[in-house]
């Protein structure tokens, strides 16, 4: 009987630890998403994006988000983290200039200027 008791009692404590993982990764997707949605939105505001671009930089900026929360889950040097991360960056800098048409680049180049001098700030 206690064997039983026992056994029950693992399996409820194995479920419940596997619904708390799932409910983790979920919201971690829920939250790339979230942070992939605001940071187009900011975009959008400032460039005027269309459609097409903005589904292209949804993509770009979805993408690389994955990529980093991936890169921050390996077990690395945390200086060789840091440069993934920032050349994870630069990529997407650059893939979302190949995007941009006419005035939206000089736009982007500002506020990229603007990003790296609040960022300063902060340090």
């Amino acid at each position: 009987m206690r064997i039983i008791k026992l056994l029950l009692l693992f399996i409820s404590i194995s479920t419940n630890g596997i619904s708390q993982i799932d409910q983790l990764n979920q919201n971690q997707v829920i939250n790339i998403e979230q942070l992939s949605q605001n940071e187009l939105d900011e975009l959008n505001s400032l460039l005027q994006l269309s459609p097409e671009q903005k589904e292209q930089v949804f993509d770009i900026i979805h993408g690389v988000l994955i990529k980093n929360k991936q890169v921050q889950s390996m077990k690395l040097i945390e200086a060789d983290k840091k440069d993934i991360l920032a050349r994870n960056n630069n990529a997407k800098i650059d893939m979302i200039k190949n995007v941009l048409i006419g005035k939206q680049m000089p736009l982007y180049t500002q506020y990229l200027a603007n990003q790296v001098t609040i960022e300063g700030l902060k340090d």
